[in-house]
């Protein structure tokens, strides 16, 4: 940041490439290591309202084209937009944007935070990072609600799952709520080693393992399971894509916080587990997000239905 503040008063040269949501596992990774190099500060953070991902990089003078161009090209990554920055007070702007939020009774923020937490919150310490989930997004501020709402009406989870936990921020959450060892999980590695270090920064290592898993694929899923409370803030396809897994995972009477879909994704959403024998019991929306939940009901014993008796 330093460095950033000898340029910042005479404006500097950005190098943007604007990543879908949906996107190969590590994408966002790659592209910042190719862009790392070329300035002297990298910033990657959701954009469009959590349907891409944008990751910059500053640098002094004007990059050349050609070759950011091409090794994007390589990874099959969008082409980059370069563009003159006008000058402006960088740890400011950067302080401004990640002010700390509430959710709830949590009080999320980042290591710039040095004041002291509201009292009767429970305090996160989340960096903006490559893994999804910082609060700032309607979809997790609406999970960590939910979660908090569960919490106060007095329902106990023992074994909670948060699937494609990104930062790890719901299952740091989960582990606070219930005091409960909490199972974490993701397809993305580079994720995976965000939210273990936000569980060493948040004293929370000892009570939530963070594993990769494609979906419910890893051993230590099916081990574990069933969960009774499973959390899932990813997207309207992979819920539909993982509806078998939710409905054979979850314990029965348990709960399920499905969020990362839009207001018109929910008619999709809801069908798909549905089919799988889930009940919708929960609808909340912020802006154009939803955040749903389900319920697995209990099986019921078929009763001898009386046919063939002999009188």
């Amino acid at each position: 940041m330093n460095d950033v503040g000898k340029w910042a008063g005479k404006g500097m040269w950005a190098i943007r490439v604007r990543l879908p949501a949906e996107r190969p596992a590590g994408q966002v990774a790659a592209v910042e290591a190719i862009l790392e190099p070329m300035g002297a500060a990298l910033t990657s953070f959701e954009a469009d309202g959590g349907k891409a991902w944008l990751v910059e990089s500053l640098c002094e003078r004007k990059p050349a084209a050609r070759p950011v161009q091409a090794a994007l090209r390589a990874l099959g990554a969008p082409p980059a937009t370069i563009i003159f920055v006008p000058p402006r007070n960088w740890v400011a702007e950067t302080q401004r944007l990640l002010a700390p939020i509430r959710a709830g009774r949590f009080f999320i923020h980042g290591s710039h935070f040095t004041g002291s937490p509201p009292r009767g919150t429970v305090p996160l310490q989340i960096e903006a990072s490559i893994a999804f989930g910082t609060g700032r997004h309607e979809t997790t501020r609406g999970c960590l609600l939910a979660l908090d709402r569960l919490a106060r009406s007095g329902r106990r989870f023992r074994r909670p799952l948060d699937l494609g936990c990104g930062s790890g921020i719901l299952a740091l959450a989960m582990a606070h709520l219930w005091e409960v060892p909490v199972l974490a999980a993701d397809n993305d590695g580079p994720a995976v080693a965000v939210a273990r270090d936000n569980m060493r920064i948040n004293a929370a290592a000892d009570r939530v393992r963070v594993v990769k898993s494609n979906g419910f694929r890893a051993p230590a899923l099916r081990r574990d399971g069933p969960f009774d409370l499973i959390a899932a803030n990813i997207l309207a396809r992979p819920l539909c894509r993982l509806a078998r897994g939710f409905a054979g995972h979850l314990a029965s009477g348990g709960r399920a916080v499905l969020s990362g879909l839009m207001v018109d994704q929910e008619g999709a959403v809801v069908a798909a587990q549905e089919r799988q024998g889930l009940r919708l019991v929960q609808r909340t929306r912020l802006g154009d997000w939803s955040v749903l939940e389900f319920t697995l009901p209990p099986k019921r014993k078929r009763r001898p239905s009386g046919k063939g008796r002999r009188s």
